[in-house]
């Protein structure tokens, strides 16, 4: 009895061990294959928002309706090729038995233009219409960069608050837990716990109230890019480096941004075109020239009429007067011209307005983030230096509820401060014309 109990006893730690061994080989592959999905940097974010919105897939799309556009106004100086058929059946008669059933005949007229001057500056207006939609369709593609970024701040200005306020959350339950034992130990009245308790409900109001937000910025930047978003971002430590340098030389930049911003770009083109299509009309006062060749054929020829026949003609076409019409639409073009050029004056204005002004934002923003980076530092010290006497029965609980307020509200407003500086440097690089991301201001 005694060896069989001795037997099962081994058997049993041996199954034991080999469990165990099992379990120790499978646990790091499963907790390998359950590892966190790396951060989300902002690059990412605004490739998935260049490659699977639908804003940068309609801007290729209008870049190809220009192009067709272009492709139309060519055919003004192609030939056209004409083909026809005709196939007429008749019933036959008694009194004319030689007369066909059916007489089958071809025809086709190629038309060449050899004189055709409108279509020169139609062609030139499609080529302007073609680069000013280049230009605004990479605007635009540069535009949802931007908002891919400045969402993508949002969400770490939202998780940077959350963290702050889970650590305001946790100093309250710390302090509620100091604070009954001692009121316990009769070194404290019952009113400082309850204003412990009143200082937790409020962190963990603010807990919920922010993650709420968070959520919030997470689903914007999920529509931007087009995918979820439920990982962890990573701080863009490069462009928050970069936001904290000065800017000098803000005429310098004026002119980096006249000269590079692609809406004014395309705003130029869209002139130049409007000045095309005013000249238009104009040169409808010359005659238009064209070469027309066709080749006839018939399933019933006969001694005076060839199964086929060939002909070549010049076809000359002059309006001497049209009603006034073509004076019309050349008074109306030029002032839709005068139009689009006041609207590249008035954009020319509008871009170094914008230029200046994002500079001094920026500078206020780098200003204020200095000053948050102070009053985060002293409101950390005088929470931690509080708590210390307020453990020492040097300090009331009302103290030391209002230096943790402090130093929440500190680190939020450095936080927010950190990243409303990151958010100045995009609108600064947005109103230069270059794109959310690059060096050219390091």
């Amino acid at each position: 009895m005694t060896a069989s109990c001795r037997v099962n006893r081994d058997l049993l730690v041996l199954v034991v061990s080999v469990a165990v061994g099992l379990l120790g080989r499978t646990a790091p592959a499963r907790a390998q294959s359950q590892s966190p999905a790396p951060a989300l940097q902002l690059e990412d974010a605004v490739h998935l928002a260049l490659t699977r919105n639908e804003r940068a897939k309609i801007a290729l799309l209008q870049v190809a309706v220009s192009r067709a556009g272009v492709e139309r106004a060519r055919s003004g100086f192609l030939p056209v090729l004409t083909v026809g058929g005709n196939d007429a059946v008749r019933p036959e008669r008694d009194n004319s038995p030689s007369a066909p059933i059916n007489v089958a005949t071809a025809s086709a007229t190629l038309t060449q233009p050899i004189l055709n001057l409108p279509a020169l500056p139609l062609y030139r207006q499609a080529a302007q219409l073609y680069e000013a939609q280049e230009a605004q369709s990479t605007d635009d593609r540069r535009t949802l960069g931007f908002d891919a970024a400045h969402a993508f701040l949002n969400v770490l200005t939202a998780g940077a608050v959350l963290a702050a306020a889970a650590q305001k959350l946790d100093s309250a339950k710390a302090n509620l837990a100091d604070t009954q034992a001692r009121a316990q130990a009769q070194l404290t009245s019952s009113n400082d716990v309850t204003r412990a308790e009143v200082d937790l409900a409020n962190a963990a109001r603010e807990v919920e109230e922010n993650r709420g937000a968070l959520e919030s910025a997470r689903v914007q930047l999920a529509l931007v890019v087009n995918a979820q978003v439920d990982g962890a971002l990573a701080r863009p430590e490069s462009m928050l480096r970069v936001a904290s340098q000065p800017i000098d030389s803000v005429g310098d930049l004026v002119q980096l941004a006249v000269r590079r911003r692609p809406d004014l770009i395309a705003t130029h083109h869209g002139a130049a075109a409007a000045h095309e299509l005013a000249a238009e009309p104009l040169y409808r006062l010359a005659p238009t020239l064209a070469l027309i060749g066709q080749v006839l054929a018939t399933s019933n020829p006969s001694t005076t009429t060839p199964w086929h026949d060939e002909t070549a003609s010049l076809s000359l076409g002059w309006t001497i007067y049209d009603a006034g019409a073509r004076y019309a639409d050349r008074h109306a073009r030029l002032a839709t011209a005068a139009i689009a050029d006041l609207n590249v004056s008035a954009l020319e204005r509008a871009v170094g307005s914008q230029v200046r002004s994002a500079v001094a934002l920026l500078a206020s923003a780098q200003a204020a983030l200095k000053q948050a980076a102070v009053a985060e530092q002293a409101a950390r010290q005088s929470a931690e230096e509080t708590a210390i006497l307020y453990r020492q029965g040097l300090a009331k609980a009302i103290e030391l509820v209002d230096a943790n307020d402090q130093r929440f509200e500190a680190e939020v407003s450095y936080s927010e401060a950190e990243f409303q500086t990151a958010q100045a440097y995009l609108n600064l690089r947005e109103a230069l014309g270059l794109d959310a991301l690059g060096t050219e201001l390091k």
